[in-house]
C-alpha cells in the first residue's frame, strides 16, 4: 500500500476507522496552523495559547502514529519473509508448544460444556435412530461407487496371502469356524424344511436304498455332528462317516488362499456384480447396525459428563498426548512459515493488515486525542502559571 493510499482510503475492513484518524490529524494541523499565523482569536491570548498547544500536541502525537502504523506495515512488506520466520517460531515455542498442545487436550477431555457441545451436535444430526440411519445412508451413497472400484479391482500380494495363510491355519480360528458350522448344522438339522428336503431326496432313490435309510434319522445323525463340532471337549471322538467330514470342513478352512485366487480370476464384470449384489443384501443390515452403535454412544456421551468418562475418546486423547513432543510444535510451525513465505509480499501485507489495522487505527486516533489532551493541558499551565 502507496502513502498516496494511506492518504485517500480504499476499500477495506478499516476504512472507516481510517476516514475517522484522518480527519482528527487534518483538524488537529488546520486548527493549528489557524491559531499559529493568526488566523482565528487574534485577541484571546490566553484561549489561542492553550488550544494552540493542545492541537500541536494533537498534530504531533497523530503524525507520529500515523507514520508509525503505515512504516510498520511496509516494513513487513519489505521483510515479509523474516517475519514469516517469526511468526513460525513464536507459534512453536509459545502458542502450540507441546506443553500447550497438552494442556488443551486436557481441557477438552475435563470440560462439561465441551461434551455437551458434541453431545448437542450429534443430536442434531442423530436424534433418533431413523435420522441416523438416514444420515449413513446418505454419505454411504457417496461412497459406495469408490468402494466397489476398491474391492473390484485389489490385488493380493504374496505378502498379503501369506498372512491369510497363517491366520487359517492357527488353531484357535479353526476350532472357532468349526464351532460357528456346528451350531449352524444344529439349528439347520432341526428345521422342518430340511427334513422335508431329506425326505424329497430319499424319496427320488431306489427301493434298497429306501429301506436301508429307513432304519436311521438323517436329521439326527446331522444334528449330533454338529454337536460334536460345537463342543469344546477336546478328545471328541468321531466316527467314521464324521470323521470324514471333519476332514472336509479342515480342508475348506485352509483353502482361503484358493478361494481368493478364485476371486482374482474372475472377469471384472463377474466381480462387480457380485460385490454389488453382496453390497445390496447387507446394506440395510450394516446401516441398521450402524445406527443403534451411534445412538447408544451418543447417549453414553450424555451420561459421561465428561469426555474422559467416555472410554474411546479418552483412549483417543491419550494416545495422541502420549505422542506429542518438541517436533510437532516445530512442524506446524515450519508449515505456517512455509505458507505464509508462498505468498506474495504484497498479498502478505495486505491479508495481515486486513486482520489487524482496525485496532491500529486506534491507536492513531488515541495519538491525535492524547496528543491534544497533553497539549492543551501544558498550555494551561502555561498560561496561568
Amino acid at each position: 500500500m502507496s502513502l498516496k493510499d494511506e492518504i485517500i482510503p480504499q476499500k477495506t475492513p478499516y476504512r472507516k476507522r481510517q476516514i475517522f484518524s484522518i480527519m482528527l490529524l487534518w483538524l488537529a494541523g488546520g486548527s493549528f496552523v489557524l491559531l499559529e499565523f493568526g488566523f482565528v482569536l487574534k485577541d484571546k491570548e490566553i484561549l489561542k495559547l492553550i488550544l494552540l498547544s493542545g492541537f500541536e500536541g494533537g498534530f504531533v502525537g497523530g503524525l507520529c502514529d500515523w507514520f508509525a502504523v503505515w512504516k510498520t506495515y511496509n516494513a513487513i512488506e519489505k521483510d515479509s519473509l523474516t517475519v514469516a520466520d517469526e511468526i513460525g517460531e513464536w507459534v512453536a515455542s509459545d502458542l502450540l508448544n507441546q506443553e500447550t498442545l497438552k494442556s488443551q487436550l486436557n481441557m477438552i477431555l475435563d470440560s462439561e460444556e465441551t461434551s455437551e457441545e458434541i453431545y448437542k451436535l450429534l443430536d442434531t444430526y442423530f436424534d433418533t435412530q431413523d435420522s441416523a440411519k438416514e444420515v449413513l445412508r446418505t454419505l454411504w451413497g457417496k461412497l459406495e461407487k469408490q468402494v466397489i472400484e476398491y474391492i473390484v479391482h485389489y490385488q493380493f500380494s504374496l505378502e498379503e496371502m501369506s498372512l491369510i495363510n497363517s491366520a487359517t491355519k492357527d488353531t484357535v480360528i479353526i476350532d472357532t469356524v468349526k464351532v460357528c458350522i456346528g451350531g449352524a448344522i444344529i439349528k439347520v438339522s432341526e428345521e422342518q424344511e430340511f427334513k422335508d428336503f431329506v425326505k424329497k431326496l430319499l424319496d427320488g432313490q431306489n427301493m434298497m436304498t429306501k429301506i436301508l435309510t429307513s432304519m436311521i434319522n438323517i436329521p439326527d445323525i446331522i444334528k449330533g455332528f454338529g454337536e460334536k463340532l460345537r463342543s469344546e471337549n477336546k478328545d471328541q471322538k468321531f466316527n467314521e462317516n464324521e470323521e470324514f467330514l471333519n476332514e472336509l470342513l479342515n480342508l475348506l478352512t485352509l483353502s482361503a488362499d484358493k478361494y481368493i485366487l478364485s476371486w482374482q480370476e474372475l472377469s471384472v464384470e463377474k466381480k462387480t456384480e457380485a460385490v454389488n449384489a453382496l453390497i445390496f443384501q447387507l446394506r440395510e443390515a450394516c446401516l441398521e447396525i450402524f445406527s443403534k452403535f451411534i445412538i447408544q454412544h451418543k447417549n453414553t456421551i450424555r451420561a459421561s459428563k465428561t469426555l474422559r468418562n467416555y472410554a474411546p475418546v479418552r483412549e483417543f486423547f491419550e494416545f495422541i498426548q502420549l505422542r506429542i513432543d518438541d517436533r510437532i510444535s516445530r512442524l506446524i510451525g515450519t508449515k505456517i512459515s512455509e505458507r505464509l513465505k508462498s505468498q506474495d509480499p504484497k498479498d502478505f501485507r495486505t491479508n495481515l493488515e486486513w486482520k489487524t489495522r482496525n485496532i491500529l487505527e486506534n491507536i492513531r486516533i488515541n495519538g491525535t486525542l492524547l496528543g491534544f489532551a497533553i497539549g492543551f493541558v501544558l498550555g494551561f499551565i502555561k498560561a496561568y502559571y
